[in-house]
This record gives C-alpha cells, structure tokens and sequence, in this order.
C-alpha cells in the first residue's frame, strides 16, 4: 500500500455545483476575527478560572479557537438563508479561524496562568523552611519578574480602596512579549521558507487545514442555498454520535440521579495498568483526534500508537529489571531513559527534514540573495531575503535575550538551537499527521544541555536561566505558542488572490489576544484573590518549577557530564535515521518514524488508543471499499469533529448560566 494517500476531499461531493468564487482577505474578516479572538482569551479565561469545566487549550489546534470558528459557521448559515448579501465567504471564515488560533494557547493554562503563576511564585511561596530565599530568589532576573511588593494582593485579594498595580507589571510583559514576538516573527520565517518544500515538494497532507477547508467550502458559492455538506446524511450521522451524547450528559445536569455517559471521559477514568511495575494505557477516546487524524497516511497512525505502545512496555520491563543508565549516582530510571530517546528521535527528525530539503534551501539562498530577485516564489508572502535575514536577525535577539536571562552565551546557543529544532520539526510533522497534541519533549533543550555539560560548575544564575526556558513561563512551554499553524495559515489561503493581509492578521490578533488575556487575568486575580480560584498554575503549576530549582541547586552531589546518557540520545537519533533510510529505500515499509519523538510524550500517552482506532477504521474502510468507500465516509468524520466541539460550547454555556463556579467536566486530558 502506498505510504501517501491524498487527504485532499473531494470537495465536489461535499459542495454544491454552483460556480465558486475566490475571495481575499478581507478587512471585514481581519476586524472579526481580531474581535473573535480577544473574545476567545476572555471567555477561556473564565472557562478554566472561574467555571473549570473545561481545558481548552490543551492542543496545537485548541479547542479555544475551534468553538467560535464553529459559532461563526452557524452564524453564517443564517446569514446565507436570510441575508445572502451579508454572509461570510469560506476565506473569510478561515482567516477568523486562524486569527484564533495563534491565540488560542494564550489564555487559561496555556501560557497567561503559567506566567503569572511563576512569575509570582517567588515572592509569594518563599518561606525559612522551603530555603527559596537563601538558595536563589537573590539570583532572579529582576527585570524578567514583578516587584515582591506587588505579588501578595494577587494571590489574597485586593483590601478596600486598593487598585490593581499596573505599572508594576508593564516592564517584565514587555521584556517576555518581546521574546515571544520574535519567536512569532521566527516561525513566520521559517514558514516562507519552507513553504514551497511542504506544500509543493513533500506534499504533506495537511490534515488540520483540510477539514476546515472542507467546512466551508460551501460558503464560497453564491446564493441562499445551504452548503451541501450540511445536507449529507453521512455528515449528520458524525455529528449524532458525540451530540447525543452531550445532550444527554447536558440534562444530567439537572437531575443527579441520572449517570453520565463516560465514552469520551478523562484519561484518569480510563486508564489501565497491564501489570505492577507498567505505567497507565489509557483507553481514552477523543472525537476530534479521529476526526483529525482520519486524513493522515497509515504509516504515521502506525508510528503513534505503535511506539506509544512500545514506550508502555519498554518502561514497564525497564522497571521489572530495575534498568538504568548514568554514572553512580545519577543513574536514570526508565521514563528518564524513554525521554532521552525520544529528544534524539526529534532532533534527528529535524535533521533529516532539512537534509532532504537541501536543494529547495539552496533555492531559496540563491534567490534570496541574487542581483535578480524579481522571480521569488514565495507565494506572495514577504520575500526569501527577508525571509532569511529575518530568521537570523529573531535568533541573534534569543541568544542575547536568554543569555541576558542567566544561561550564558554557551548555554544559549544550545537551547536555542535545541528549541528552533523542536519548534521546526513539531511544525512539519503536525502538518504531516493531524495528530494535534504533538508536545515535544525537552522543548527548550535545557535537559540535554545538564546532561550533556553536567551542573557541577554551573552557577546559580545559569540553572536559572535554564529552567525558566523550559517552563510554561517561557511562551506556555510545550504549548508551543503559536509557530505550527503559521504553515496551515498559508496553506489555507493557497490560491486565494489578495494576500496582504496574512500576516499583519496574525500580529494585529496576537496584540489582541495577549492583552485581552493578560489583562482579564491580572484583574480577575487581584479582584477575587488568586488563591480563592484554586487554579493549579498558582497552587503546583507554578511552585513545581522553583522546588526543581531548589534541587539542582542544592544537590549534595551536581551532576557530571554524562556520556552514557548521550549515548542514548544518539541511539534515539539512531533509529529514527534507520527508519528513515528504510522509508526512503523501500516502498512498502509501513512505519514512519515520527512516532518514536513523541512515544512518551504526553499527548502520545493519552491519546494513543484514539490513533489506534483512527488507523484501524481507515484500515477497515481502505480493505472493505477502497479510495471511493474512503472519500465517501470523510463527512461522517467532519460531522464527529462539528458534534464534539458544538457539545463543548453548549456545556460551557450552560455551566456559565446555570452552574458558575461548579462547572462540569467535558473536555481536557
């Protein structure tokens, strides 16, 4: 079988025949969506600080975004019935979607409560028993962090007559949003130029932009008729399955004595332990997922769940025989043994993804710096040169900013170069799979950079440096912010005439979102009291970073330079070229290696069983009917996407009416 089966829907069985139109960008679409998404921060914000009924920002396409991209849908069918004139074409529809989603990991547990949380923890947690004060708080980077002064009232509420301090929070959310603008600008970079190579060389499949382009295909026809999708029976039989089962969950609501159905419920509810010593399989089932990864090839799927399931046994036997790798001392245990792995799989992943794309880079640097550049395919988008300068200029600005930040200019080099890798290969294989809970391990590289230098002569400032990275302060962490949908972005308006608003689009909704987000949080924490709401970035969230801290700092014995540990590392990087080789030399070969990055990881761990059953029932339909069978089930799989997420937002609205503050769960790990 071949490894590549197109996910691009046939969109003439999914549309009505009438002649379509290509739309721009719009200003109508830029203003509604930069209205959507400061909306989309507030109301997610009060979704997991005040309702905690539902984690919405826990995936690379969150929830968070794709709840009003859903609302605008409905809006807009009305809109065409009633007021034809008035509706919003599908690109329309699209650029809001995308506005919201590179803020969607802003708000909430993302990014804006992890930073509040550990910027304040400091000042706030320090006591004589925890010994934060003694061992580090005097070598924080001041001007990264809030005045002590102005912490307390956060977490215990404002006193009568006081105000919330403003001014005390401008100069560290300028220093951190301006690393994260220059990550943003880094990952528009890297979009133009590897643009061409995915889209139009690698063919990547795209799966999180073709089933929103599948959506609204319809709304790029003229007249009142409703989309021909919304007609399709096997669409609707999608959407009954998890809308059914929201609304009966919705109306236990109100009566206690009626049971919940759990068939999507949490990873904790459905985990299960083959034996002592394994780590939990969770069988967790999640709508979107499948609905997402049904349009990724077969050997991908493959590569999650199989080296997910892997990654279970291998830990589990490492466990049983008490394996471990390092020097006397500071031996790793199993987990620890799978991470370093998997960080060598991804490093390697991204090695291998610019090695193959040697001569499309050697392209783009003739074009970019040739005296003729009046041929420049980078679609439309700012050009190759700027391009490339521009991604060398926003990695100059990180080293300077995380060696200002304590690291060092050694260290810096390092992570950042770790973390663009990380950043680069998350990026490519999201657009490759779908699979949209890809957290790399290590994302900020200060694991490897211990391992690989040791702590034994790392000053106090350095360890901090390096765990400030590699927490959720830094950007929301793992979250990734919102670099991987730059490349759905463009492939989205591929085709699309007007352009010039693709990327003052994304800035114009990051301005917005991330004062949006900000601002609500400081104001709803010092209003009510940030210890009141009980949110885990300012109980654990936050405190867990700093107890790390206190033990590196304070080991009795700091690690030394350990090669055994390197040593698998490369045996990570290893097999993933091995797999590769195989991959790229024999056609048949079914595994992919992208899931050996992310075996442990815990998007992987929750989420494997989904992948499984996305692979086995595209395995089915593939054997039983072929491509036509295939192309003639994808609305049953866009019809589950649009039912999950409808439930999502209908609960949530329910909750705030009805339940606020005791919100019921219906969405998260």
């Amino acid at each position: 079988m071949s490894h590549h089966i197109s996910s691009e829907v046939e969109m003439q069985a999914l549309s009505s025949q009438r002649k379509s139109h290509t739309y721009g960008i719009t200003r109508r679409s830029v203003v509604l969506g930069a209205l959507t998404d400061a909306g989309l921060c507030l109301w997610t914000n009060y979704t997991e600080f005040v309702l905690h009924s539902a984690a919405l920002v826990m995936s690379n396409l969150p929830m968070s975004a794709f709840i009003p991209f859903v609302f605008w849908m409905a809006i807009n069918v009305g809109l065409r019935w009633f007021f034809p004139d008035k509706a919003l074409s599908g690109t329309e529809l699209l650029v809001i979607l995308c506005m919201g989603w590179i803020v969607g990991t802003v708000p909430a547990i993302g990014w804006t409560g992890y930073w509040i949380g550990i910027m304040t923890a400091p000042a706030y947690y320090a006591t004589p028993e925890n010994g934060w004060n003694e061992s580090f708080v005097g070598d924080l980077p001041g001007w990264l962090f809030p005045p002590a002064e102005a912490v307390p009232q956060l977490y215990m509420g404002l006193l009568a007559g006081e105000t919330v301090p403003w001014s005390a929070w401008l100069s560290p959310l300028i220093w951190w949003l301006s690393v994260a603008g220059v990550m943003i600008w880094m990952g528009m970079c890297m979009t133009v130029i590897f643009r061409k190579q995915w889209i139009e060389h690698e063919k990547l499949s795209f799966p999180l932009v073709t089933l929103p382009q599948a959506l609204v295909e319809g709304f790029n026809t003229t007249g009142r008729s409703i989309p021909a999708l919304f007609k399709n029976g096997w669409f609707w039989a999608g959407f009954a399955l998890p809308g059914l089962i929201a609304a009966w969950n919705i109306t236990t609501y109100f009566n206690e004595g009626m049971e919940r159905i759990w068939l999507f419920g949490p990873f904790g509810m459905k985990a299960f332990i083959f034996a002592n010593f394994f780590p939990p399989y969770g069988f967790r089932i999640l709508p979107s997922l499948i609905a997402f990864t049904y349009f990724c090839s077969m050997d991908i799927l493959l590569s999650f769940w199989l080296f997910g399931l892997l990654a279970t046994l291998k830990i589990g036997f490492m466990n049983i025989f008490g394996f471990s790798v390092g020097l006397q001392g500071q031996q790793a245990a199993s987990s620890a043994i799978i991470n370093l792995e998997s960080h060598g799989a991804l490093i390697a992943l991204a090695i291998w993804s610019i090695w193959i794309a040697r001569p499309h880079l050697r392209e783009v640097w003739r074009r970019a710096f040739a005296r003729d550049r009046t041929e420049d395919p980078s679609d439309g988008l700012f050009s190759y040169r700027t391009a490339v300068l521009g991604a060398i200029g926003g990695f100059s600005y990180l080293v300077a900013w995380l060696t200002a930040s304590g690291q060092g200019l050694l260290f810096a080099l390092c992570t950042s170069l770790l973390m663009s890798a990380a950043y680069f290969a998350v990026t490519k294989f999201l657009a490759a799979s779908g699979f949209a809970y890809l957290f790399p391990p290590d994302v900020g590289g200060s694991g490897l950079v211990k391992t690989a230098f040791g702590t034994v002569n790392m000053t106090n400032e350095q360890l901090i440096g390096l765990r400030l990275h590699n927490s959720g302060a830094f950007v929301g962490g793992s979250r990734l912010l919102a670099i991987p949908m730059m490349a759905h972005y463009v492939k989205m308006m591929a085709g699309v005439g007007d352009k010039k608003w693709m990327f003052p689009s994304l800035w114009i909704a990051f301005a917005l979102g991330v004062g949006a987000s900000f601002a609500y949080a400081l104001n709803l924490f010092y209003t009510v009291g940030g210890d009141n709401l009980g949110t885990y970035t300012l109980v654990t969230g936050n405190t867990n970073v700093y107890y790390s801290l206190y033990a590196d700092i304070n080991a009795a014995n700091r690690s030394q330079p350990d090669l055994q540990k390197m040593l698998v590392w490369l045996f990570g990087m290893g097999e993933v070229f091995m797999l590769a080789l195989l991959r790229a030399r024999l056609p048949w070969w079914p595994l992919h290696p992208v899931g050996l990055a992310f075996q442990n990881t815990q998007g992987v761990r929750v989420y494997q069983f989904s992948a499984f059953l996305a692979w086995l029932i595209k395995l089915l339909v593939l054997r039983i009917g072929g491509v036509s069978l295939y192309h003639k089930t994808k609305p049953f799989f866009l019809g589950l996407l649009i039912g999950y997420t409808t439930g999502i937002g209908i609960s949530a609205l329910v909750d705030a009416v009805w339940f606020p503050g005791d919100g019921h769960w219906v969405h998260g790990w």
